[in-house]
């Protein structure tokens, strides 16, 4: 933990980071008092980091009796998913528009991503793969050079880590669908093929969104 955060900081940052990857799960119940004794700082910084966590979505307040995790939506995930669908196929357009195929610093950084999904996948470590599968569009929204969207997508990818590691029981057999999804993406955006690119992505946004919805 890094030395010079506040002690609001720290409670938030941490809190948060658990509830992203999962270890807090929706429904869970956490206190004040618990936080405040792992973290070895006194209870008004974990109240303030609690109440920014409110603020954004991840918890709900019960005064006296701690904060509930709350829950992924299926209409948030659904929205994410398509706020994400709509920024990446906008990066891409504008990338193949302005150019007659994506910059090569871009299809070598996405092929070392695709590498190191397979590694993940192949462990069956599904958190390490989801911060590369994030890393993966997050790369393509970047390369488009438009900060206010770039910034956007980072805050969404921490609801989309949340997001997959809550469905990882039901997405781990599917990860070597998504490597070969990813790896044809990249084809297309080495070669300038815009439509067929735009077409992966809504068809791989899609995909995930019908893998959410398939009864467990």
């Amino acid at each position: 933990m890094n030395r010079q955060l506040s002690a609001t900081d720290r409670a938030y940052q941490d809190t948060r980071a658990r509830i992203i990857d999962g270890r807090l799960a929706g429904g869970d119940v956490i206190t004040e008092g618990a936080v405040s004794a792992a973290l070895g700082v006194s209870r008004t910084p974990v109240r303030e980091a609690f109440l920014r966590l409110q603020a954004e979505g991840f918890l709900e307040l019960y005064p006296k009796r701690g904060a509930v995790v709350v829950p992924i939506s299926p209409d948030e995930a659904t929205s994410l998913s398509e706020a994400r669908e709509l920024i990446e196929t906008f990066a891409i357009t504008k990338l193949l528009t302005e150019n007659d195929r994506a910059p090569g610093t871009l299809v070598d950084e996405l092929w070392n991503l695709v590498t190191e999904q397979g590694k993940h996948a192949r462990a069956r470590d599904v958190a390490a793969f989801t911060v590369a599968e994030t890393s993966f569009h997050l790369a393509i929204v970047a390369a488009a050079q438009n900060s206010f969207l770039t910034g956007l997508f980072e805050a969404l990818r921490d609801r989309q880590q949340r997001l997959t590691m809550t469905a990882s029981a039901r997405l781990v057999v599917d990860l070597d669908d998504i490597i070969a999804e990813h790896e044809k993406l990249v084809r297309l955006l080495e070669e300038g093929e815009l439509d067929p690119a735009l077409s992966a992505v809504r068809s791989h946004a899609r995909a995930s969104r019908r893998t959410r919805e398939r009864p467990r």
